[in-house]
């Protein structure tokens, strides 16, 4: 948890400021080449990082130490894209939450069969190769099986058996 202490130096930001010490997310990114022209990951790693608040300049600020480098949003701004964040998860997710009979998950268990895999640093080694169902790429399986075992009256044993 971190700790957030008030501005007292006005050579650091407004006397209304707050700050707190953190780690902040850092992702780079290559551009991509004639032959695959799409932006890809390069590197994520956590930095150390300082967000600033300040109430009379309506600002977030985040400085990631050891970049010389300070990102200001207005606060309206931040709060507009995190509601609109939640109802797109809310929207998204909601397929997940539904609830759906042991016929239907029978139903789709077997039509999993034929869902194409990848393999990935998961935890079970493949993820779902492209969007299925109501669930996106990039899903790993033992995460779909956690998904219908919970779902299914009988568990997961039961629905595997389903398909040997």
């Amino acid at each position: 948890m971190s700790i957030i202490r008030r501005n007292t130096d006005p050579m650091k930001g407004p006397p209304d400021g707050v700050a707190a010490d953190l780690h902040c997310a850092v992702t780079q990114f290559e551009k991509g080449n004639g032959k695959d022209p799409q932006r890809k990951i390069s590197g994520q790693a956590t930095m150390p990082c300082t967000v600033y608040c300040s109430y009379s300049d309506g600002t977030v600020g985040i400085s990631i130490r050891g970049l010389d480098l300070q990102i200001d949003l207005l606060v309206p701004e931040v709060i507009a894209i995190m509601q609109a964040g939640a109802e797109a998860n809310q929207e998204i997710t909601a397929p997940l939450r539904e609830a759906y009979t042991d016929e239907q998950l029978e139903e789709k268990w077997r039509d999993l069969q034929d869902v194409h895999w990848d393999e990935a640093e998961s935890p079970s080694g493949i993820i779902t190769a492209q969007k299925w169902w109501v669930f996106p790429q990039g899903v790993d399986r033992d995460d779909l099986w956690q998904w219908f075992g919970a779902r299914h009256s009988k568990g997961i044993d039961y629905l595997q058996t389903l398909t040997n």
